[in-house]
């Protein structure tokens, strides 16, 4: 069985931490057997590049980028494969329609968040992804809520496929706890991390009496002005602001943090969320999207209303109190999330390809 995964983003040395769970996928295809080939954005190759940087003039640069990669399978390459495995509507799946039916291809498409972004106001992108996913032959996306919005946003069926995270990185070990607050991810309005500056800002007697540490690691548009934040407000003896994480030392910081917040504004699944939780960190977040799927209020975390910075600290306030006796739970939490494990992702999603292949 031969796979063309398809790409925009991918972890390269200028962008490490960039949609690691491909590169993650690909791997897991590669172990169970498959032949995978991938083609993806050469710009990030060569150019730093977080979430929602730059303008329209980088925005054009990244997608004739793109373009010219695919070009060599849209005219010849794509016919050596069974099938295209496009990770986002837009750009790759919508450039790989071409290569599957040029060369009769089976073409399946990932739906990952950003499908639910174009929804915000339908207009020229919202367009162009309905009509690419319309076109394929299977959609996976990676939660009941996504399934939902697929159907009643998109008309489109779909299959849920979780990205999966990898369970010999994260998993649960006992180690001191470094930190007592924290958040890892994009520096972006939808990923909510500036309701955790304002909770520290407007309850900063709260912080200072009980000397909580808040750790936060990042990347994205909104970074400069997250530690512009701090710095006005003289809050840096109490919050660190890093850069994004890899994966290895992610997972250390889950193990070695009291709480994890995930305070998305709108979240497809939140596969953060997962990792945390596989690690045995308590987990406090937004009750959007995907996350109140695995999330179980008050047994592997806290779920508060999204945008809610008063229920977000009383949730902060009540994990620390509740921290010594969740401790005696860690392991047993670390195993609610197992379903979503890479494994189990990669086994059903060879089955489907082999179904699809053989039909």
């Amino acid at each position: 069985m031969r796979i063309l995964i398809a790409t925009n983003g991918y972890p390269t040395e200028k962008n490490p931490t960039r949609q690691v769970f491909v590169k993650n996928i690909a791997d897991g295809l590669q172990k169970a057997g498959v032949d995978i080939e991938i083609v993806f954005n050469p710009y990030f190759r060569f150019f730093k590049d977080d979430l929602e940087t730059g303008g329209p003039f980088s925005a054009f640069f990244k997608t004739l980028f793109f373009a010219a990669a695919c070009l060599p399978y849209l005219l010849y390459k794509a016919k050596r494969f069974d099938l295209i495995y496009s990770h986002s509507a837009i750009w790759p799946g919508f450039m790989m329609l071409a290569a599957a039916r040029l060369h009769r291809i089976k073409h399946v498409c990932y739906a990952h968040g950003s499908i639910n972004e174009y929804l915000q106001k339908k207009g020229l992108l919202y367009k162009l992804a309905k009509f690419t996913m319309k076109q394929c032959n299977a959609i996976f996306t990676n939660s009941h809520f996504m399934q939902q919005q697929l159907s009643t946003n998109y008309d489109c069926s779909s299959v849920i496929v979780s990205p999966g995270y990898k369970s010999d990185v994260f998993y649960f070990k006992p180690k001191e706890k470094l930190f007592d607050l924290f958040f890892a991810g994009n520096a972006i309005e939808r990923k909510g991390a500036d309701l955790i500056l304002n909770a520290v800002h407007n309850h900063l007697h709260f912080y200072k009496e009980n000397s909580i540490r808040v750790q936060i690691n990042c990347s994205g548009v909104k970074k400069d002005d997250y530690i512009r934040f701090v710095k006005q407000n003289h809050l840096g003896d109490i919050i660190t602001i890093g850069d994004r994480l890899t994966e290895d030392s992610l997972s250390d910081h889950f193990r070695s943090s009291k709480i994890v917040i995930f305070p998305s504004r709108r979240e497809p699944l939140g596969l953060v969320g997962i990792e945390a939780i596989a690690c045995g960190a308590f987990l406090i977040a937004s009750n959007t999207g995907g996350i109140k799927e695995y999330v179980i209020h008050e047994e592997n975390g806290f779920l508060f209303e999204p945008d809610n910075e008063s229920q977000l600290q009383t949730a902060i306030e009540t994990a620390l109190e509740q921290h010594s006796e969740f401790q005696k739970k860690q392991p047993a939490i670390s195993k609610t999330v197992q379903t979503y494990a890479l494994d189990s992702s990669i086994q059903k999603t060879v089955q489907i390809f082999r179904e699809m292949i053989r039909s």
